[in-house]
């Protein structure tokens, strides 16, 4: 694995908090083609570039649309990944609505969504969601980024046997092809494998427990670079293991970043909105290195 640089956002027993009192979930949607302004297939950016990632802002708001005016502000970002519960559940009429805000502010790049659990609430089958973006899960080639947009929004499902399938396939294929300096960056809405979930409890059920083992199993043999997730309402940063020894002492790791600060108030667990650190992620990626910076909302 090529090397990563992170920051440490929040300490880890707050997220272990949130595992131990469960997570509360709010859903999302948007429009593909209308708040991508591109083709999402292919994206060219220099081999240095910056994006942003944020999350859980379920809609318009005063806060997201600041985190937005920063991002459209900023001439270093090429594009834009939200983390998922961008509406608050995810029909037509709210998609339609983010996507002028966006057009208000201006926002001129690209914009990648991956679904959240509230972007599924008004139509589960993704029908609205395949609409508007054409696709469940996707990946991309962005110069020295391979991206890869996951869908694992239904804690009753996880990351579904075909989603995973894909994967495997697309990280197959990308291992003959890619080159030496490319980088894979995964996101995901709900991010799984605390530390000290195992102890604590999760949010999790059992068919997402299984998917999220097969989707573990396929990450050891094609371990990604970073993985960017939401869902929590907050930030914080973790190595989730990929393999371990008889010892259980951890051998083989990717990090993880959690970014849900983008509108909507910390869960109860990490102190409700009195504790609200509202912000998007800007991820300075250069010479085989991905840094990532937390920006606060003003």
């Amino acid at each position: 694995m090529k090397s990563v640089y992170r920051i440490s956002l929040l300490g880890l027993i707050a997220c272990a908090g949130v595992i131990a009192l469960g997570f509360l979930w709010q859903p999302v949607t948007s429009n593909l083609e209308v708040l991508t302004n591109l083709n999402p297939l292919k994206t060219l950016v220099s081999s240095k570039t910056s994006f942003a990632v944020i999350g859980d802002n379920e809609g318009d708001n005063e806060i997201y649309r600041d985190l937005i005016s920063q991002i459209a502000a900023d001439s270093e970002i090429k594009f834009l990944i939200n983390l998922g519960d961008a509406t608050a559940t995810g029909s037509q009429a709210e998609i339609d609505e983010l996507l002028k805000l966006h057009q208000e502010m201006n926002l001129q790049i690209p914009v990648y969504f991956v679904p959240g659990n509230h972007d599924i609430k008004a139509d589960p089958a993704r029908g609205i969601w395949v609409k508007n973006f054409g696709q469940k899960w996707q990946s991309l080639d962005i110069e020295n980024l391979h991206l890869v947009l996951l869908d694992n929004a239904d804690r009753k499902v996880g990351f579904p046997e075909e989603e995973l399938a894909w994967l495997e396939n697309d990280l197959v294929n990308l291992q003959k092809r890619a080159a030496v300096d490319q980088l894979t960056v995964i996101a995901y809405h709900r991010p799984f494998n605390y530390p000290l979930a195992e102890i604590v409890g999760d949010d999790e059920t059992m068919a997402s427990r299984k998917s999220n083992e097969k989707f573990i199993e396929i990450l050891r043999k094609y371990p990604p670079d970073q993985i960017f997730t939401g869902h929590i309402h907050s930030s914080a940063d973790y190595l989730m293991p990929l393999q371990k020894n008889a010892e259980g002492q951890t051998l083989k790791s990717v990090p993880v970043m959690v970014s849900g600060g983008g509108g909507q108030p910390p869960q109860s667990a990490l102190g409700g909105i009195f504790k609200a650190k509202y912000h998007f992620v800007k991820v300075e990626v250069e010479k085989q290195k991905i840094k990532t910076r937390v920006v606060p909302a003003r």
